[in-house]
């Protein structure tokens, strides 16, 4: 689920990589050691249909999330500017793989300032931010000619605030360095898990388990035949070069690139502002510099994922060291033969059976709607 990855990055076993560096790319080199929160924004079923139809619109769907954020934070502190630092995963899926499009915000709970000071937000009512995101979609989607006057007025009418909501009770602290990566890797989880699938052979069908649903019909499992899990998990593959994960404000590539030319400029001291929202803190974030580090290797990966490091000599424990990598078949078979290991791959299946030969020609008939039918008694085998 980061930018320009192709389906293979949906599979679960390819997945687990770019969840690890993900995770160990924002906690590294993105996000600020101040509190966190994990926002949760979804939308009613009415509205997803046009997600569905036009991908594009998830991409407008990010923005107003961050808009309705940065104008609660900056009413909440009291503050006519201010900017936010986010990172948005964008999800089109919902429990078993139906098409639920939503998004998971990890937010920087307050605001930066360019003075090199952060104003934590205090714990507040989330009803007038349920609000904002309303607004700011409905006039999106009437924008792009999706929606009209009379559909909003209906929508408007419905009780729950029309099927909108925003969730944040996920907080992180700020020197919570594992808390950070867990929910980094959490926001860009996959459309699946291995784990909860299983294939039954006798039945030709795909169960897959997950939690409770709500409703009459409760359940923790869904059968799929095999076609049909097909489709319910390919229908959330990304068009190309289409952006899953969006950086805004504070943690966006334009700011943090504009800030690591400043530093390089100047190293000038900088005033601080007083606090003019009741009970806000204030963090002191004028020293923190980024790492920048490369991208996790193989190896950290395995460690990371199955906590065994694959250089560790399984016998003396010590640390091997690599001495060539082999990519051509021939040696690799070469050796495997040596060892006594190689195994000749036996095609098991049998071929296919050869089509029936019919004994009678198909006579082709008309129904009483003179449409052209097939006559059930000339079939002979």
């Amino acid at each position: 689920m980061v930018p320009g990855v192709s389906f293979l990055a949906y599979l679960p076993s390819c997945h687990n990589k770019k969840v690890v560096q993900f995770g160990h790319h924002l906690k590294e080199t993105v996000l600020y050691p101040v509190p966190h929160r994990q926002y949760v924004f979804s939308i009613p079923k009415i509205l997803r249909k046009f997600f569905f139809y036009d991908r594009k619109l998830l991409g407008k769907l990010s923005q107003c999330a961050v808009k309705s954020l940065t104008k609660f934070f900056r009413l909440t502190l009291g503050k006519k500017t201010g900017t936010l630092g986010v990172v948005v995963a964008i999800h089109s899926f919902g429990d078993y793989a139906r098409w639920h499009p939503h998004l998971h915000a990890l937010v920087a709970d307050g605001l930066f300032l360019e003075s090199g000071f952060f104003f934590v937000m205090p714990k507040v009512d989330l009803k007038p931010l349920r609000e904002l995101f309303r607004a700011h979609v409905l006039k999106m989607l009437k924008k792009e000619g999706l929606i009209d006057d009379s559909f909003i007025k209906m929508l408007m009418s419905w009780q729950h605030v029309s099927g909108f909501n925003v969730h944040n009770e996920v907080r992180i602290k700020p020197n919570d360095e594992k808390g950070m990566e867990n929910i980094s890797q959490y926001i860009i989880r996959n459309t699946f898990s291995l784990e909860k699938l299983r294939y039954d052979t006798g039945d030709s069908a795909v169960i897959y388990r997950s939690k409770m649903t709500h409703g009459k019909n409760k359940r923790n499992f869904q059968v799929f035949p095999p076609l049909e899990f097909i489709a319910a998990i390919t229908q959330h593959i990304p068009e190309r070069s289409f952006q899953l994960v969006r950086y805004y404000g504070w943690y966006s590539n334009r700011m943090r690139g504009d800030r690591t030319k400043q530093e390089e400029r100047e190293k000038e001291k900088r005033e601080g502002e007083g606090a003019t929202a009741e009970n806000s803190k204030i963090i002191d974030i004028r020293n923190h510099k980024p790492k920048r580090i490369p991208k996790l290797m193989w190896r950290e990966c395995i460690k990371k994922v199955w906590e065994v490091d694959p250089l560790t000599c399984p016998k003396c424990t010590s640390e091997m060291r690599i001495i060539s990598f082999i990519y051509k078949k021939t040696v690799i078979k070469k050796i495997l033969v040596h060892l006594g290991v190689y195994e000749e791959k036996k095609n098991q299946r049998a071929p296919p059976p050869a089509p029936p030969e019919y004994t009678e020609p198909i006579e082709i008939v008309h129904d009483d709607d003179g449409w052209p039918g097939y006559d059930e008694q000339v079939f002979d085998f």
